[in-house]
């Protein structure tokens, strides 16, 4: 692969699965970390008995980790990770998808790769970290609607279980199943 084909990895379909595995376990280890050192303030908290504001950090907390903390990370930095420059022959390896030969003329904007005059590719182009930013989200997205699915047909289950519960007391069912007649 020369130096004009390399900057032609643009979406993430091009891009190493240990270039995307590495990046994933970097934002992975800081949201572990703040979830630590969130979890340390809440015992802080808890301990100086201001319930108020062990409140106001546990919904900080949900907040943080159910949308953004991983999507703002790429956003922040996004520009570092893709002047990182790796060679050619390292961004071949595992790539999710086959690579069709295309020459880097055909790309609209592969020359404004900043790893392209040292003959090398970025790590992860912008391109491909906006694709991980927003596949990030549709995940976050389907996880609540899951999350809510579940809990609608929960409570709908519930809502069945009290009126046989209901029917299950009168008189009527009782006589029907014979439970009036046996001794209590």
């Amino acid at each position: 692969m020369t130096a004009a084909n390399a900057s032609v990895h643009h979406s993430l379909q091009h891009t190493p699965t240990w270039a995307l595995a590495a990046v994933i376990f970097l934002f992975i280890t800081v949201s572990i970390a703040l979830d630590h050192s969130i979890h340390v303030l809440t015992n802080w908290l808890k301990r100086r008995q201001k319930h108020a504001l062990t409140g106001a950090v546990m919904k900080l907390k949900s907040e943080l980790m159910l949308l953004g903390l991983m999507s703002l990370l790429l956003a922040g930095i996004q520009s570092p990770i893709s002047d990182i420059c790796i060679p050619p022959k390292v961004s071949d390896v595992m790539l999710p998808c086959r690579k069709k030969n295309v020459q880097a003329y055909d790309q609209p904007g592969a020359t404004s790769d900043p790893c392209s005059p040292q003959g090398k590719v970025s790590l992860m182009t912008q391109k491909s970290m906006q694709q991980l930013r927003q596949f990030i989200f549709v995940i976050a997205v389907m996880q609540i609607i899951y999350s809510v699915l579940t809990m609608a047909l929960g409570r709908a289950k519930m809502r069945l279980w009290k009126e046989w519960e209901k029917e299950s007391q009168t008189t009527e069912y009782k006589v029907a199943n014979g439970s009036l007649l046996r001794k209590e």
